[in-house]
This record gives C-alpha cells, sequence and structure tokens, in this order.
C-alpha cells in the first residue's frame, strides 16, 4: 500500500536525503529514517501529515518545535539539522538517535537498576536546567521523549513540539491544557502557568515509572487521570516499590509534590539531589558488583583475555571489525594494586579493547580460575599452536538474526536451554544483555550422567562440548542500527580443552614414542648387529612413531573443533527457523529430536582422546 505522505515528501527530499523505513508515527507526525546522501549519515525527518498542514495553528506549532530545539545546542537534546515547508508540506531533519526510549525499555525489562535510572535522570534534568535558563520549558517530558542511545547509553531529549519559549507569541488560550495527561504537573491539568519545575515534577513521574514499572496515577480514561492529578497527591514511590534505597524514594516524592515551590528548584539541584542518592544508597546497601575490588593479577588477566578475544574477533571478522591495533600493548600500561571493576572496565576502553570483550573476559572468570596463567605468547603457548595446529584460544560463531532485539532475546530463552541443546542460564556479566552484557550458559557433562548409567544429557551437541571441554559458552547480543535486526554471538573459552588434549597429545607421542624405541632398538641389535649403536634406530622409531601420532592427533582435534564449530552455527539457525516459524504461526514448539546416537558413532572421525580430570 502506498504511503501518502512518503510519496508527498520524497521529490522534496530527492538528492538531499533518501527516505529509508518509517520509525513511527502519531497525531502530530509521521517520522522516516533516512540518510543524508551528501555526508552519508542516518537523519530522522519528522514530518506534519499533508491533511494537517492546512491547520495554519498546528503548522505553526510544527515548526516551533524544530526552532525552538535547534536554538538548544546540547548533548543530551537532540540536534535540529534543517527545517522546510513547501508545496503543502511542513517537515524537519534532526539527528537519528539509535537505540529505544526509556517506556520501551521499562515496557521490555520491567523496572531498571536504581544506578541506571539516576544516570538517566541525571542527563536529562541536565538537559532541562539548560533549557529553562534559554526560558524554554518542554512541557511534554514523558518516558517514550527520553530516548537512550545504543552504545553510549545516553539520555537524548527528544519532541519539542508543544515547549514554550518564554520569548516567543503563545499558541495556545489561556487554560488550555497540552501534554500527557499521565506526565502533567498539577498546575498543568490545572491549565496555569508553568515554569521549568513542571518539567521536573514529569521527569520524577518518569523515575517513578523506571523504579517501579507503574506510574503515578494510571487509567485508561484520560478525563479520570487528569483529575486526578490535579486534585490528589501522588503516592509515595516507597510503598509501590519497597526495593528502591530510601534516599531514591526521597528525591523522586519531592519531585511529585503538588506544590511547585516544594520541589527542587532547578534541574542541577535535582541533577546533586540524584547523586547524593546514589551515593548514601551505595553507602547504606554496600557496593554492587561495579565497585566490587579485585587484585592486580585478575585485572591483568581481565585486560589480557579481552584484548586476546577482541584480536580474534578481528581476525574471524574482519570485514565487520577493522579496529585490531594497539592490542599487544596493553601490559606496558597496566596499573598496580587492586581496582574496581568499573576501573578495570574503563582503562580496557581507554586502549581500544571493546565493552563487549571485557564482559565477554568477565564472564569467563569462573573458568579461567580454574586453570593456571599463562600469558599469550609464552613457551607453553607457542607450544600448544605447535603441536594442536591453532593459535586460537576461543570458539566463536556469529550471525545477523531478523527481529527486533527483545524478539530475539526471547528466542534465545526458549531455544538454547532445550533440546539438542540442554544449555542453563548461569548469570549475566557487564549489564543487561541487550546493552552488552553477557549470557554466561552452562553445558552440561554428559560424560559424568553417562557414568551413573543415564544418557539423558547425551546429544551429539553435548558430545562435541565434551569433545572440546567447552562447559560454559556465552552468548551476546548486538542490535544493529537502523532495526536491521540483531548480531548473536556465542564464545566459548578452547583454553581447558586445549590444555586437556595437549596432556593427551603429549600422552600418546610418549607412549608410542617410548613403544617405537624399544622395537627400534631390537631390530637394531638382532637384526642390523649394530652393537652399542643399536639406540640409533631406536631414535628413529621413536621419532617416526611420535610424529605420526602427532600429526594423527592434531588432525582429529582440528576436526573436533570444525564439528564443535557446526554445533554452534546449529544453534544459531535453530534460531531463526524458531523466529520464521513465530512469525507464521506465533508461538511454538519444536518435537523432540530423534534418538540420540552413542558416544563416538561418526564413523570413528571424531573419537578425540581427552584425559578428564
Amino acid at each position: 500500500m502506498t504511503d501518502p505522505v512518503r510519496a508527498a515528501l520524497e521529490p522534496l527530499l530527492a538528492g538531499t536525503y533518501a527516505i529509508e523505513r518509517e520509525l513511527g508515527r502519531g497525531g502530530m507526525g509521521v517520522v522516516y529514517l533516512a540518510r543524508e546522501t551528501r555526508l552519508d549519515r542516518p537523519v530522522a525527518i519528522k514530518v506534519l501529515p499533508p491533511h494537517l498542514t492546512g491547520d495554519a495553528t498546528i503548522r505553526e506549532r510544527f515548526l516551533r518545535e524544530a526552532r525552538t530545539a535547534a536554538q538548544l545546542s546540547h548533548p543530551h537534546i537532540v540536534p535540529i539539522y534543517r527545517a522546510e515547508e513547501a508545496n503543502c508540506c511542513a517537515y524537519f531533519v534532526m539527528a537519528f538517535i539509535e537505540g529505544e526510549n526509556l517506556a520501551e525499555r521499562v515496557r521490555d525489562r520491567g523496572p531498571l537498576p536504581p544506578a541506571e535510572v539516576v544516570r538517566l535522570l541525571r542527563e536529562s534534568a541536565w538537559a532541562l536546567a539548560y533549557a529553562h535558563l534559554r526560558g524554554v520549558v518542554h512541557r511534554d517530558i514523558k518516558a517514550a521523549n527520553i530516548m537512550i542511545e545504543r552504545g553510549s547509553g545516553r539520555a537524548v531529549l527528544t519532541d519539542f513540539g508543544i515547549a514554550r519559549d518564554s520569548h516567543a507569541s503563545s499558541l495556545t488560550q489561556a487554560g488550555e491544557v497540552v501534554g500527557t495527561v499521565h506526565y502533567m504537573s498539577p498546575e498543568q491539568a490545572n491549565g496555569l502557568p508553568l515554569d521549568g519545575r513542571s518539567d521536573l515534577y514529569s521527569l520524577g513521574v518518569a523515575g517513578f515509572q523506571a523504579l517501579s514499572g507503574r506510574l503515578p496515577f494510571e487509567g485508561d480514561n484520560p478525563a479520570a487521570v487528569l483529575l486526578a492529578v490535579s486534585s490528589r497527591t501522588a503516592p509515595s514511590l516507597g510503598a509501590v516499590a519497597p526495593q528502591v534505597p530510601a534516599p531514591l524514594v526521597e528525591v523522586i516524592d519531592r519531585c511529585l509534590r503538588k506544590e511547585p515551590d516544594e520541589r527542587y528548584p532547578t534541574g542541577e539541584a535535582l541533577a546533586e539531589a540524584l547523586e547524593l542518592a546514589l551515593e548514601r544508597s551505595a553507602t547504606r546497601t554496600g557496593p554492587g558488583e561495579p565497585d566490587r575490588v579485585i587484585a592486580t593479577s585478575q585485572a591483568e588477566a581481565i585486560w589480557l583475555r579481552a584484548a586476546q578475544l577482541q584480536a580474534e574477533a578481528a581476525t574471524r571478522l574482519e570485514q565487520r571489525s577493522r579496529d585490531g591495533t594497539g592490542l599487544t600493548t596493553i601490559t606496558s600500561a597496566l596499573p598496580t594494586g587492586g581496582y574496581r571493576l568499573r576501573d578495570v572496565e574503563a582503562a580496557a576502553k581507554e586502549v581500544g579493547i571493546a565493552p563487549e570483550f571485557v564482559a565477554l573476559a568477565l564472564a569467563e572468570q569462573p573458568v579461567a580460575a580454574s586453570m593456571p596463567a599463562a600469558a599469550t605468547g609464552s613457551w607453553k603457548d607457542r607450544m600448544t599452536t605447535r603441536l594442536l595446529g591453532t593459535s586460537e584460544r576461543s570458539i566463536s560463531v556469529s550471525r545477523v538474526i531478523r527481529g527486533s532485539p527483545r524478539t530475539v532475546l526471547e528466542a534465545v530463552g526458549r531455544i538454547f536451554p532445550g533440546r539438542p541443546y540442554l544449555l542453563g542460564l548461569r548469570d549475566t556479566v557487564g549489564g543487561h544483555p541487550l546493552d552488552g552484557g553477557v549470557l554466561v550458559f552452562s553445558v552440561p557433562n554428559m560424560m559424568k550422567t553417562m557414568v551413573a548409567g543415564s544418557t539423558e544429557m547425551y546429544t551429539p551437541f553435548t558430545y562435541r562440548m565434551y569433545q572440546l571441554e567447552l562447559f560454559q559458552l556465552n552468548v551476546t547480543l548486538r542490535p544493529l542500527p537502523g532495526g536491521g535486526g540483531c548480531e548473536v554471538t556465542i564464545y566459548g573459552d578452547l583454553r581447558s580443552g586445549l590444555k586437556k588434549n595437549l596432556q593427551a597429545d603429549q600422552w600418546i607421542a610418549g607412549t608410542l614414542g617410548t613403544a617405537g624405541a624399544v622395537v627400534g632398538t631390537a631390530a637394531g641389535i638382532s637384526a642390523l648387529a649394530l652393537g652399542t649403536l643399536a639406540f640409533l634406530p631406536g631414535i628413529a622409531g621413536a621419532a617416526t612413531l611420535g610424529a605420526a601420532s602427532l600429526a594423527w592427533y592434531r588432525w582429529l582435534y582440528r576436526y573436533a573443533l570444525r564439528k564443535g564449530t557446526e554445533e554452534l552455527e546449529g544453534m544459531l539457525s535453530a534460531l531463526e527457523a524458531y523466529l520464521r516459524s513465530a512469525q507464521v504461526f506465533g508461538s511454538v514448539t519444536f518435537p523432540e529430536p530423534p534418538p540420540p546416537r552413542p558416544p563416538g558413532d561418526d564413523g570413528g572421525a571424531g573419537a578425540v582422546v581427552i584425559l578428564s580430570g
């Protein structure tokens, strides 16, 4: 079906902007994602529908949004690039903020952690303080107008469509109520004059929603909500969400006072109160994960492993990850003493290591702690590479899955714990999975159950993971810009398996080498009559059989590594299949797979010997 708004807009944009898709629409406009052709950058274009352009008041209010926001240059206010009015079509071009708004985040994840909410509210409060000093009152602060930029996580205020500029003429009549009823201040609901403290009330409502998952005044009838806002006192956040720290409850409750004089006077005052509340909350409840102090040796292990993971990712996915420089020089900048985790993450970022790889290194810590530390480039590391024929210390597969990030995450939760994968969610590290955090899954050790006489945990997948000693898999989700899907990556730490397989290789080579030496020496004595020189064929026999065993074992390990990679690729294929079926049929379930094969039932090619400790 032809979009009449887009059809009217595209001729006006020809040669300057190319529309890619619609981002959303509401009563006052349609927003499209476009690309500015000359600068090759994504932009958002908001256009007033043609049937509203003829109303002079609506058209002027629409264009005033662009003019008002264009006067405000602040890192937490969306920048405006251009505004035009031509051929009965009014539109303006603004920066495209890739991410989600606060309402969507709460809807998808429920109440958010206090530290995250405080950061978003503080950044929004700074933006409001800047606008208020310039005579601009937003008048429509709500969770849906607080964008959260993906990657940086910064809050960006949008939609100044009904903002009141004290220096401009009024487009509303005295006593007219404009705004979103659930977020209105009492004075706004009563049609009274407004100042910046009304925006701070609305920001407090957004904070109430982010921390509790609900609004102070709920209801589907706008008139009833408006009456409640104007006549009743807002409930205390502590009564609705008792888990929220008391200092933070005090700040939100003060924002929601009915009388403007009882609220914070400025955005700066609110931002300072939020920071102090978070500090007081940490003192009362104890340090959280970001403040956990770790030893220097552990910090070094995290940095080195994160650098290694990024370097491996750059090698495997060169077309996606081009920044592989500077990774081996991190040891020269390693500080001494204990470190908070957030300081470890910050130091890694300074030398070019992406946060996702730091999170992956952190996720591997329980596994790495059980292994002796070995720096990359040590003689043991070089010997492992030479004997097993691989320099990689992790296994990784990645694929772009079509679908919203939230839908893909839900599919991961349905597919990975089921057969044939049987993964168990152990933890999340580094934040929410949609914000760069890592899902840490445990893989069942099928050999332990088989020793106990049960084959319940045996599947071809668990068999391959057992061969590689992969008992933990880490999964990351990276939403792509412009809603193009979600890149799902599965990582596995090979170091433990490399160690076990190296031990097996050395044991086999040693055994066969000894046997070769005995046979060669006996042959030299009995057949060649070499006397004291009989050890020469013994050495030759040991070298021949040892080399043969090395080549055989190297081939077997690399075969198992290839098959293990195929199993991980199969996980991503199952994820895609589930989402395709869900799009057509709704929620779906898959039948149980056929009875499992006994271990090694693949022609014997995959029977890698592993000495399990």
